[in-house]
């Protein structure tokens, strides 16, 4: 049984946000609640680690960018229970309740041992749940329809909703009481998402997958896995504390599931190597929009602590609040996206996803190039105005859509679709391996706590970082345009044969 119904006529479809299937709704509301517990933790992480425990600023960019990378990396886990064992929905479930306890308890943290419990809690709970939302968004369209780009691009959008109203409410949160309870603020967004799951559990199960849908009484399996997945939790928090020991680990996970993937290439008929080798031509390039990304919640957070003027109208605003900027921009320019592309599909001239990679990649480069630049009109303090760090931050979030939005969708397309799972999870392992390697970049930038230095001279630091980043940037990205009408042809090729 299929979630969906086969698309004869793709130019007979609705296009717009209020024209997709009930299951892409349920996910979408799903999707802002556990989006608004994560940003949230994003928006604070940093400067909670440094100000409740006393990191110095490059080891709490180290704790948060591995944090991150290890939440990416281990989502093949999750792509294979969601695949093989559970179906997705009763996978899905599972990361709900985990995430709600995990970010719950940061209410609770007093200690650092607490600390690195609550996030090996998240980190699991986000190993059941991610890959199986991209999965349920993929499994409500046929192969054929038009719809798909929009959709993801959509789901994008339901992500950076939730993220917007919580790096506002988290941070003014926390300066009013503590990181801490305004952390557990999240688990009450995820105790939300779980009556919500209950409520429209109905569409979840008209489009799980086969495993899913023929799986039975399960419930004692769930059991042993939700007893397998604490214990684990408290060893990925242990994990946490040796940041050279989890980078090790991460970069052998990364390798061997690239490995796997090429094992698994040689294993399919002809179109389908050929899709999976455009597949990691532009995961390799996203790479790098990761590594950028990464400097949202570290080196961009600490630059606006030191660098920029936050007070807007006499409101003196945290500075964690400015990372809203980004999803502001996202669900702003969502829905323009979303609609060009489902016309241009529909006129016949598609926009391809090469073209949208190169020029996203392109676009992220100008706008750290922007805040490089900005450095340069500093005032006597080594402070800039924020309307510079808006600017950048548009540039930026423009270039994450064409990227980030639709990386979900090039791997669902170039990728066999019995491999949905495995897809999912190659497309988080690169973002892993960039966050990692952004939260490394961020370092650079970070001053010196045992010597005493002035604003202009961590201002330098920042802006020696940001052109550094935005020059390669933009090289890559000329070299990727240089190749973009091959690639999209080839690209066409193959999902013309498989849609055959």
């Amino acid at each position: 049984m299929t979630a969906y119904e086969e698309i004869v006529n793709p130019h007979e479809i609705k296009n717009g946000f209020w024209h997709m299937p009930k299951t892409f709704y349920t996910i979408f509301f799903i999707e802002f609640w556990e989006r608004f517990a994560y940003y949230g933790l994003q928006a604070v992480a940093v400067l909670f680690f440094i100000q409740k425990f006393g990191l110095k600023e490059h080891e709490a960019t180290n704790l948060f960018s591995s944090f991150s990378a290890l939440l990416y990396a281990l989502l093949i886990i999750g792509g294979y229970l969601g695949d093989k064992v559970l179906g997705f929905r009763r996978t899905y479930f599972l990361g709900i309740i985990f995430l709600m306890i995990g970010y719950g308890s940061f209410a609770f943290v007093q200690n650092v041992q607490l600390l690195y419990w609550s996030m090996g809690m998240v980190l699991v709970g986000n190993i059941f749940f991610k890959t199986n939302a991209g999965n349920f968004v993929q499994r409500c369209f046929a192969p054929n329809d038009p719809r798909l780009d929009s959709a993801f691009t959509y789901f994008y959008m339901s992500i950076n909703l939730g993220s917007f109203f919580s790096m506002i409410i988290v941070p003014f949160v926390a300066a009013k009481t503590s990181y801490g309870f305004a952390i557990g603020l999240c688990g009450v967004g995820m105790f939300i998402a779980l009556i919500s799951y209950f409520i429209l559990r109905k569409n979840l199960v008209k489009s799980d997958n086969e495993t899913g849908q023929k799986a039975g009484n399960k419930f004692f399996i769930m059991l042993i896995i939700a007893a397998i997945a604490v214990v684990a939790a408290y060893a990925l928090g242990l994990l946490l504390k040796d940041p050279a020991l989890s980078k090790t680990i991460l970069f052998t996970v990364v390798g061997i599931v690239f490995l796997i993937y090429f094992v698994v290439r040689s294993k399919v008929n002809a179109i389908e190597q050929k899709g999976m080798t455009i597949a990691f031509l532009l995961l390799a390039q996203s790479i790098f929009f990761w590594l950028m990304y990464m400097q949202m919640s570290t080196s961009l957070t600490l630059f606006t602590v030191h660098n920029v003027r936050t007070d807007l109208f006499g409101i003196n605003i945290p500075p964690e609040v400015t990372q809203s900027f980004n999803p502001f921009y996202i669900f702003l320019l969502s829905p323009i996206l979303a609609n060009m592309y489902t016309k241009s599909e529909q006129s016949g001239t598609p926009i391809s996803i090469p073209s949208k990679f190169a020029f996203g990649l392109l676009v992220c480069g100008f706008a750290y190039l922007l805040l490089a630049g900005s450095c340069y009109l500093s005032d006597s303090n080594g402070t800039i105005s924020m309307i510079w760090l808006f600017l950048g931050y548009g540039l930026y979030s423009l270039g994450e859509l064409l990227v980030s939005a639709i990386g979900l969708s090039m791997v669902s397309k170039l990728i066999p679709v019995r491999l949905s799972g495995f897809a999912q999870a190659i497309w988080f392992v690169t973002t892993a391996f960039g966050q990692r390697l952004g939260g490394m970049a961020a370092g650079y930038g970070t001053i010196d706590d045992t010597k005493a230095v002035s604003n202009f001279e961590i201002l330098h630091g920042y802006q020696m970082l940001f052109a550094a980043i935005g020059i390669t940037a933009t090289v890559f990205a000329v070299i990727f345009i240089i190749f973009v009408k091959k690639l999209s042809k080839n690209m066409q090729d193959v999902i013309g044969e498989i849609s055959k």
